[in-house]
């Protein structure tokens, strides 16, 4: 399924073994060739086998000159064929990279001098010689991706120094990209990220430094494009590459705007490299067909990252040079309220932790997000995303992929503003997503609560096929918790996709649809047509209350019949967690939440938990028949690998119908967290702590203060 050969962002490199030798195949081949590549199996041979000049004959009789022809650009857009014949066309021109020469002396020179640290320390240690596995990338030789990041940043130094030691750089991981014999292993050489973003780079080298890398080096990058990117476009366009139709997914966006761009840089010299950008632009209309309106990534805010930013890289071409506007989309109006919302409370951040980790997403930033936000605020003027881009940087938290994209997208005349009026909470409704915080002083309490369809419910009605889901977890009703400084209720990570490693219901032992496997299985819920939902998300400044119905997220021969979460959240201290549970008939019953410590202490029904920062106090308030442990339970490995384990608090009853509730309440460490009280009248349910009073009425789902 596509995300099979998923791995995180940023593995690093390990050992660096010695400088390649001569590559392993011949540069030059005929165009027409690669566009009717076949692969031979990876026992066999490591590098794309190519047909012959026959072949691709027959392949063109028998109508697959039509399946490429489609996307030819015929006739060239103005925009394009108006610099056809010039360099530099991609991102700057002539005139752009003047203004920016003076833009580094001025309003860009703090960007500017972690362009040049990079490229500075890219030039002294020159590129990693090939290695055929590392320690962490598998068949994707993910390693690679270093090479594609590097070289734009060298070729930016260069065409805005004159420095040679740029040039040569430049050059020389240029043709070290070019030299590797093989771009992932096996069937996946040259068709996913290691390609994707050595395409980009090369692009970038080859058009910047175009007038000064020499016949040699400019032939070789020339005929890498023509095999590499070739062999790709055929792959996408006869539905070979198994992410011909991931609309929402990163390694779509990756290897096509990689595949673009050694389009554009060589449309006027590769006879139908006009066709690397065609296929490239009708995807991408498909994408933002999807995209539901929320502005929301199903697949973290780590990938959302990945994602967004080559999509933008993508967007700036597509108007720049083909005159599409692909900007205007409700998704992308929104998107910098997504980073915005999904990050911690300022003064929280580190470089080990800043956002929220749900899906597949780690807690740092992977790419950016800086150069994304600086992007957004100079479209959409966006004067919260610009405040971001500023305080990420200022945190020094941002993740340093593209540095160059902040000179090329930073706009100074966007005021940045910080988030202060800002609601608090934020419904990204299509995702079924809910951020609340109790405030934006950076020192706040932050609840992140999900239940929806796995890629939202427009993509949801849209799609007969999982579109690109493989980083989402099976967490409908699911939450995290962040306070007092510090985590204190987690999510489970990038790991095998499992409903009991998060913070919901267990039936029978057995989650929900999708689980079961290191990718989620998107299929099986479209298959239900299952739809879990948000039913309410109502803010108040003393009290925000949240609620999701996640019945459908479950298997039908489970027989549930209703599993609707209430979130209370008493500012800033407590959490209320509400549950109400029917089935047809009896089963075991298990409502998990996983802290984020481990040092753990009983008080009858209650759970003591005490960080480093903060202590959470997580109370079963309606203990009757409910068998409460906290324990190591197994978990998932990353690869499904046996033993591990998560620590979780449980709660376990036999039941056929259970409406509980939970209170979790925090202070900072050395102090008591509030104890919370209730007192029940019939359906209505009084909470109490510190002398706070919450009123919820389970007959409307109504919580008020009193």
């Amino acid at each position: 399924m596509p995300g099979d050969r998923i791995l995180a962002g940023r593995e690093k490199l390990g050992r660096r073994p010695p400088r390649p030798g001569k590559p392993a195949v011949p540069h030059t081949v005929a165009l027409t060739s690669v566009l009717a590549a076949a692969w031979l199996p990876a026992a066999a041979c490591l590098v794309p086998a190519f047909a012959s000049a026959a072949h691709a004959a027959a392949l063109a009789e028998g109508g697959g000159a039509a399946v490429f022809d489609k996307y030819r650009l015929d006739p060239a857009p103005a925009p394009l064929a108006k610099v056809r014949g010039t360099r530099p066309r991609l991102y700057l021109t002539a005139e752009s990279a003047a203004r920016l020469r003076e833009a580094i002396r001025g309003t860009h020179a703090n960007l500017w001098e972690e362009v040049r640290g990079r490229a500075d320390g890219y030039a002294r240690r020159g590129p990693p010689a090939y290695i055929l596995h590392d320690r962490s990338s598998g068949d994707e030789q993910l390693w690679q991706r270093e090479v594609g990041g590097a070289m734009p940043t060298l070729a930016m130094a260069w065409l805005l120094t004159g420095d040679r030691k740029y040039l040569d750089a430049s050059r020389a991981w240029a043709l070290a990209s070019c030299g590797y014999p093989t771009w992932g292993l096996g069937r996946i050489d040259g068709m996913d990220l290691a390609a994707g973003h050595q395409l980009f780079g090369l692009a970038l080298v080859y058009d910047w430094c175009h007038a000064d890398l020499g016949d040699d080096a400019r032939r070789t990058i020339r005929d890498t494009f023509a095999r590499r990117a070739g062999a790709m476009f055929e792959a996408a366009a006869t539905g070979k590459a198994w992410w011909h139709r991931s609309y929402l997914q990163n390694h779509l966006w990756v290897n096509i705007t990689g595949l673009a761009a050694a389009g554009l840089a060589v449309f006027d010299e590769v006879a139908g490299a006009d066709r690397w950008v065609g296929l490239p632009l009708e995807k991408y209309r498909q994408t933002m067909a999807s995209l539901g309106p929320d502005g929301a990534s199903h697949e973290g805010v780590g990938y959302w990252e990945y994602g967004a930013e080559y999509m933008l890289k993508f967007m700036h071409l597509a108007r720049d040079r083909l005159g599409v506007n692909l900007y205007d989309s409700p998704w992308w109006r929104n998107t910098a309220a997504y980073a915005l919302y999904l990050t911690l409370p300022r003064e929280a951040w580190t470089p080990r932790g800043s956002i929220v980790d749900i899906a597949d997403c780690p807690r740092s930033h992977w790419y950016g997000p800086d150069h994304i936000l600086r992007r957004l605020a100079a479209e959409y003027r966006d004067p919260y995303a610009q405040w971001l881009a500023k305080e990420v940087d200022a945190a020094d938290v941002a993740a340093a992929g593209a540095p160059w994209l902040n000179l090329v997208w930073y706009d100074p005349s966007v005021e940045a503003k910080p988030p202060a009026g800002l609601p608090t909470l934020r419904h990204f409704e299509d995702m079924g997503l809910v951020s609340a915080r109790s405030g934006w002083s950076g020192r706040d309490a932050l609840v992140v609560f999900k239940c929806g369809p796995f890629i939202g419910h427009e993509a949801a009605a849209r799609f007969a096929y999982d579109p690109g889901g493989g980083h989402v977890h099976p967490d409908a009703n699911h939450f995290v918790l962040f306070g007092g400084g510090e985590w204190l209720v987690r999510d489970d990570g990038y790991r095998a996709k499992r409903t009991d490693q998060h913070n919901t219901l267990v039936v029978g032992g057995r989650g929900q649809l999708g689980e079961g496997s290191m990718w989620f299985r998107g299929s099986e819920c479209l298959r239900e047509k299952a739809r879990p939902r948000i039913i309410g998300a109502v803010s108040g400044a003393a009290l925000d209350s949240i609620a999701g119905d996640a019945t459908e997220a479950y298997p039908p021969d489970l027989g549930l019949k209703r599993f609707v979460r209430h979130l209370v959240f008493l500012k800033p201290d407590v959490l209320l967690v509400l549950d109400d549970v029917a089935l047809g008939s009896e089963a075991d019953l298990e409502l998990r939440f996983h802290p984020e410590s481990k040092r753990a202490s009983r008080e009858g029904a209650a759970v003591v938990l005490r960080g480093e920062k903060a202590a959470l106090r997580a109370e079963a308030l309606t203990p009757d028949g409910v068998t409460l442990s906290a324990e190591d339970v197994p978990a998932a490995g990353r690869r499904d690998e046996k033993g591990e384990t998560m620590f979780a608090v449980r709660l376990r009853k036999r039941a056929a119908l259970w409406q509980n509730a939970v209170a979790l309440s925090w202070a900072a460490a050395g102090m008591e967290p509030p104890r919370v009280t209730r007192r029940a009248d019939g359906a209505a349910w009084a909470f109490s702590a510190g002398g706070r009073t919450v009123v919820f009425d389970w007959r409307t789902g109504k919580a008020g203060m009193r």
